[in-house]
């Protein structure tokens, strides 16, 4: 019952908020303990590379990644469908808005090229400590897929 709660309390749009910050950037990312491409070659970001720290994030804590990567287009709207589960129940399956939910960060349209993120944001001190697995598809105006990441970490 209190995995259902969370699912739909202020606490988990706040932890849902967070992860779906650390998938999008991670999107932006190389494959590290905590983050792995689900992509394919066709994806539209390149050369990935990602720095977290802490890695592992934890909570009450600030979590700041740095990661870069080259655009292989111009991406004006999209969409992230993220999955997260909580000890292997899934505790949040939505699909958000890619520029509303990277507005803080990064101002759609993304240009082709170059890009460089680096953002910092802080996980609740009351998250839930334990495994956490998900998956966020990154998608781009037409449906084409940015970026697809999986995560897997514990949090502590």
């Amino acid at each position: 019952q209190s995995l259902r709660n969370l699912a739909t309390s202020s606490l988990a749009m706040k932890v849902l908020a967070v992860v779906a910050v650390l998938f999008v950037a991670s999107a932006y990312a190389a494959p590290t303990d905590i983050w792995s491409n689900c992509g394919s070659s066709s994806d539209h970001l390149k050369n990935l590379q990602i720095s977290v720290t802490p890695d592992p994030p934890k909570k009450g804590q600030d979590v700041t990644i740095a990661a870069s990567g080259s655009l292989d287009e111009e991406v004006s709207s999209g969409k992230i469908t993220v999955q997260v589960e909580f000890l292997g129940i899934k505790v949040v399956s939505k699909t958000l808005d890619l520029c509303q939910t990277i507005s803080k960060y990064q101002q759609c349209p993304i240009k082709q090229g170059p890009l460089s993120v680096k953002l910092t944001e802080s996980l609740p001190s009351d998250a839930p400590s334990g495994h956490y697995t998900g998956k966020a598809t990154i998608t781009d105006q037409s449906g084409s897929e940015i970026a697809c990441v999986s995560l897997d970490f514990n949090l502590s």
